[in-house]
């Protein structure tokens, strides 16, 4: 994962001074450019209520305007009005409103374009700026505070601010010391002070993707004055040989989803089941399966609706009146990730309306593999090989089932002397994460069980390097052993594995070039190159490092908007990359070696996926300043 960019300086007394400097100048003219107003139409196109959006860098051929999704509740349209008060139609692309976050597509270009900084990377008591238009009629505000506190709310992270925010605020960018979108303003507790709050972005940076989201965006605003207002989303084709299923209401089919299905665009497969209804009929659809994340999708209303986790123990449930007798049609279907999942499934059509709800940490990832079982005072051997599924972090998984006596607490451990283990667990409101709480670089997580499950547990490790593989021991011990806590560093990782440590070993994967203190190399960013777990390529060169010695490392490229990454003893976890202090989309480190040990400079882009291009690395001597050019993408 990115760090917040930082500059590193040499060590001395000045440093703390110049950096805080450093850090307040940003380009307020640039942001505020990005910073638009947004307007809710009702039905005649007037104008009934406005709040504040920003644009974001998106290398489509239209702009992609974020705000939050109360803004636009209730609307019929929408419009977006620009810093030079130029005005705009706008139509939903992506929305969540558990999450309170919709993006919107604004015809023309950005006029600016703010990037999304790393939420998990910001701390309380960092300092925010945010950019609004309060009361609808004070646009550019700009106001300061810091972060209060994180908070998990319903399973979404929330950022709380003490910088003041005023009605007309909602969906402005909540910005870190470097300008990078780190939150998005929802809500303030107005019988309070300073009681703000601002969705954490890291979940939502890549919403306009989310099949869910999309699906969600298109059955809004639907009175006929957006701009280009988006249609049903079209069923999949029919693959020769795939024909309809039939269930009827009060009906549970059970089937198996397999490989000779049909194959969705995001290459999942789906089955396509047909029922009838008389109109006015309220009827609850669920989907469950115990191998594979299930997802419903439903075609024959005016707009197709989507679900994932909406129904019992991680299973997907649509519950409507139906207004006609159909046919309608029903995709068993499966999450996005892991591609190609397959396995049992049970659908079922019952009468009435049943709760649907968001299981947000409840739930597991789908697989491939098997759901192997463990239970509470077993210890099992296993192995974790790369025939095993592969998490969104280019990780590999498996998943192992237990369940527990409600209010017994039982500790589970993960170790390997293969890997470095890192364990997740599901089946409370919030997942579970943790990677050296136990001896040595183990894992292990107590829990005091509110139900008697099911919980899953994710055999996992750390995602530096890649694709680990090895054997592992598992096990649930009856009690509660200690935990130990974050930044205990008794964790020595197999040589080549990175620890979750500030001094992190160097990761061995892919080829690794070389280069020499005073030495300036050019190199190039190709799709060979190792892929990011953000959609960019990455390569990696290592310089030696002489224990005090003070470097600057550039890096240069007019192809791609250039980032870097520094890794090894010494090196702070939140000053160990930068993206544009080198001036003019160039990234610049300052580093003061610490050891003499060998250190690693990750060669990576930001901004455009799987951007390619020409570069210039360069470590000279000293510490170089900060540059002030500014950074235009092209």
């Amino acid at each position: 994962m990115r760090t917040t960019p930082l500059l590193l300086a040499a060590l001395s007394a000045a440093v703390p001074v110049s950096l805080v400097a450093q850090q307040s100048r940003l380009n307020l003219d640039s942001l505020r450019r990005a910073v638009v107003t947004i307007h809710a139409l009702d039905g005649d196109g007037s104008s009934m209520a406005s709040g504040t959006g920003f644009f974001v860098f998106y290398s489509g051929a239209e702009g992609l305007v974020v705000t939050a999704a109360h803004v636009l509740e209730g609307a019929s349209g929408c419009s977006i009005e620009l810093t030079s008060g130029e005005t705009r139609r706008c139509s939903p692309t992506a929305s969540d409103t558990a999450k309170d976050v919709m993006m919107l597509t604004v015809s023309g270009s950005a006029p600016a374009t703010l990037k999304w900084g790393f939420s998990d990377r910001a701390q309380d008591g960092d300092d925010i700026t945010v950019i609004s238009n309060p009361l609808g009629e004070l646009p550019g505000t700009v106001s300061k505070g810091i972060i209060s506190a994180s908070r998990i709310v319903n399973g979404t992270k929330l950022l709380q601010i003490s910088a003041p925010i005023s009605h007309g605020s909602s969906g402005a960018p909540v910005l870190n010391a470097q300008g990078q979108v780190v939150g998005i303003v929802r809500s303030t507790i107005e019988s309070g002070q300073a009681l703000n709050f601002a969705t954490a972005t890291d979940i939502v940076r890549n919403m306009q993707m989310d099949r869910a989201a999309i699906a969600e965006a298109r059955g809004m605003m639907q009175g006929g004055v957006t701009a280009s207002r988006a249609s049903a989303p079209p069923s999949p084709p029919v693959r020769a040989g795939v024909d309809a299923h039939t269930i009827t209401v009060g009906q549970t089919m059970t089937g198996t989803l397999t490989d000779r299905d049909g194959l969705y665009s995001d290459s999942t497969y789906y089955q396509r089941w047909q029922f009838r209804t008389t109109p006015g009929q309220a009827v609850t659809i669920d989907l469950a399966s115990t191998d594979f994340r299930p997802a419903l999708i439903l075609h024959g209303l005016d707009t197709s609706v989507v679900n994932i986790n909406g129904g019992p123990e991680c299973g997907a449930r649509i519950s409507l009146n139906f207004p006609g007798t159909g046919p309608y049609e029903i995709l068993v279907n499966t999450s996005a990730t892991p591609i190609h999942q397959t396995g049992r499934f049970s659908l079922s059509l019952s009468t009435g309306i049943k709760s649907v709800v968001r299981h947000t940490g409840r739930c597991p990832p789908g697989g491939n593999g098997a759901v192997h079982a463990i239970a509470v005072g077993q210890t099992v051997n296993g192995e974790l090989t790369d025939n095993d599924d592969l998490y969104a972090d280019t990780t590999y998984y498996q998943r192992w089932r237990f369940t527990a006596r409600p209010g017994q607490d039982v500790t589970i451990d993960l170790a390997s002397s293969d890997f470095d283990p890192e364990m997740l667990l599901f089946g409370l409101d919030t997942t579970v994460v943790n990677d050296d709480g136990g001896p040595g670089c183990a894992s292990r997580i107590v829990l005091s069980p509110p139900t008697s499950g099911p919980y899953v547990v994710l055999v996992n490790t750390t995602n530096t390097p890649h694709r680990q593989t090895g054997r592992f021991t598992l096990s649930i011990t009856p009690g509660s052993k200690p935990v130990d806590p974050p930044g205990t560093r008794d964790c020595q990782a197999p040589r080549g594995i990175a620890t979750s440590g500030g001094d992190r070993a160097i990761s061995e994967v892919h080829e690794r070039h070389s280069i020499a203190i005073g030495q300036s190399v050019s190199g190039q960013i190709t799709s060979s190159d190792e892929e990011w777990v953000d959609s960019t390529y990455i390569e990696r060169w290592t310089v030696n490092g002489r224990a005090g010695q003070t470097v600057t490392i550039d890096l240069m490229s007019t192809d791609f908007d250039a980032y870097m990454m520094v890794k090894g003893p010494g090196v702070p976890s939140d000053r160990d990359s930068d993206d544009d202090s080198g001036g003019k989309c160039n990234a610049r480190l300052v580093v003061t070696f610490t050891d003499n040990a060998p250190y690693e400079i990750d060669v990576n882009t930001q901004g455009r996926k799987f951007a390619t291009g020409a570069f210039v690395l360069s470590v000279t001597s000293g510490a170089k300043p900060k540059s002030d050019s500014p950074c235009h993408p092209s």
